[in-house]
């Protein structure tokens, strides 16, 4: 199969998928109501890649049947392959104007990465290797949306999730049979799960290796979401339905988040990729660096929400006049300066890109943590700066409603900017509203803070684990240097 369309990809969501809404299994996530405009939104993604445009730039042909496939699954040989990839990524950013954390072709190159690092799993089994490889590229073949999930339950962290009251609140094994291992439990944090395909669970958190209880929470796998016994639990949705004059974020991109639950699911065992091996968990923690290739898609959307939110700054300061005062220009200079600085950790971590461990190269490292450790405080300061310029507008915001309603002639009046008409002003201050206030807004920032993790946690690994010695030896050559007269 080459590449889907997105009414192909539409159709795959309709496969009796158990997803739960505000208390309510949803039937048909591509028609429900404060599902579906999501649902859509991602068929646009699955579009482009057919679309005479960006064909080319979005797909490469396949190693197995020379079909055209998502660029987002080639294992990088060249830094001219990091290029490509980085174009077909920002084909999809700037579509979705950096709104979409987890566009499918976040996870696919997660999984293009574990795949580089096949070798790893197979060292004790190398059956897990060959199921990891083949798993890659039917992924790839068919053209798959998968949502991932790492964490466990947050039920009680000061304990180690074998001494939880009960065992499988965390995902683990209860049995193994000829055709798979019985699992039970819950997996967080399942984004795009009522969108997706299937879901990729890879080992990723550390676990005590002298624990023999920890053994059965020792699984990398992955499953269709439609196989039995599996259900997702989805938070309360931000679209409500509602004028995207009013909403036009939450209306159009609630990539919506979930909670995988598991009850006696059967894994096949070729849709196995690392049991009971906490050797390996811990090692693959350490060692398979997914993240140094799926950091350049983080870095894409950046760029181009950075670039939105700038226009929209930009936009609401000259809106109402204020693009003459020095703060304001120094504040909209400091996104800039933000703006810039992803790029230039993108481009450094692909001009510097490497062999390592493992099939292709991999961008730098460096650049990438510096990056992921800084940008959770930069970008609360660019909304801080957007809330700031925009101030008590973003709460004179009327509706849709009003603007077409019989207080059109007064809201014309007193509504209107300095280079805009009441109307035009007011969508942009909704639109920056909506960023920055809503729901969906707040979890926006919720997110850039906190997807990668704890930044405290981060910068503490950084401190432990950075590489002191240039820094060690610039110090010695000074104290050692003669100090004469």
């Amino acid at each position: 199969m080459a590449v889907r369309t997105g009414e192909q990809f539409l159709e795959g969501l309709r496969d009796g998928r158990e997803i739960w809404l505000e208390g309510e299994r949803v039937e048909d996530v591509t028609t429900h109501p404060k599902l579906s405009r999501m649902a859509h939104t991602l068929a646009s993604i699955y579009d482009l890649q057919v679309s005479p445009e960006h064909h080319e730039v979005m797909t490469f042909k396949s190693p197995s049947t020379g079909e055209p496939v998502a660029r987002s699954f080639k294992i990088p040989e060249t830094q001219d392959d990091l290029l490509e990839r980085r174009k077909a990524l920002e084909v999809v950013a700037n579509w979705s104007f950096g709104m979409l954390g987890r566009t499918p072709d976040y996870v696919n190159i997660q999984l293009t990465a574990m795949r580089q690092m096949a070798h790893v799993y197979g060292r004790k089994e190398k059956r897990f290797a060959d199921n990891l490889i083949r798993y890659h590229e039917y992924a790839r073949e068919k053209d798959l949306c998968l949502t991932h999930a790492f964490g466990h339950p947050q039920v009680n962290r000061a304990v180690p999730i074998s001494d939880l009251p009960d065992p499988y609140v965390a995902l683990g094994a209860v049995d193994t049979t000829s055709e798979g291992i019985i699992v039970r439990g819950a997996k967080l944090l399942a984004t795009l799960a009522p969108f997706s395909d299937e879901i990729f669970a890879p080992i990723y958190r550390p676990l005590r290796p002298d624990a023999e209880e920890d053994k059965k929470y020792c699984i990398g796998f992955a499953l269709p979401v439609n196989t039995p016994g599996l259900k997702f639990i989805c938070r309360q949705s931000y679209d409500r339905g509602d004028s995207l004059y009013d909403y036009p974020l939450s209306g159009q991109y609630d990539e919506m988040d979930a909670m995988a639950v598991f009850d006696d699911v059967l894994i096949p065992w070729d849709r196995v990729f690392a049991f009971e091996d906490v050797e390996l968990a811990n090692y693959a923690l350490q060692q398979v660096p997914m993240w140094r290739q799926y950091m350049q898609q983080v870095a894409v959307k950046n760029i181009a929400k950075l670039e939105f939110i700038l226009g929209i700054t930009h936009g609401i300061a000259e809106g109402i006049g204020i693009t003459g005062f020095g703060h304001v220009q120094e504040k909209i200079a400091e996104i800039i300066d933000i703006l810039e600085t992803v790029r230039a950790y993108m481009r450094s971590a692909e001009a510097d890109a490497a062999p390592c461990e493992g099939e292709g190269i991999w961008p730098a490292q460096e650049p990438w943590i510096a990056m992921r450790n800084w940008y959770p405080d930069a970008y609360v300061r660019v909304i801080w700066i957007l809330e700031q310029l925009a101030a008590g507008g973003l709460m004179l915001t009327p509706s849709e409603e009003d603007i077409n309603g019989p207080m059109a002639e007064d809201i014309g009046k007193y509504y209107q900017g300095a280079t805009a008409n009441a109307a035009d002003r007011v969508k942009l201050f909704r639109l920056a509203w909506d960023l920055v206030g809503t729901q969906f807004g707040s979890r926006q920032t919720l997110y850039e803070r906190f997807f990668n993790g704890d930044v405290v946690r981060l910068r503490q690994r950084r401190f432990e684990t950075y590489d002191y010695s240039r820094a060690k030896e610039s110090l010695r050559s000074f104290m050692d240097r003669p100090t004469g007269k």
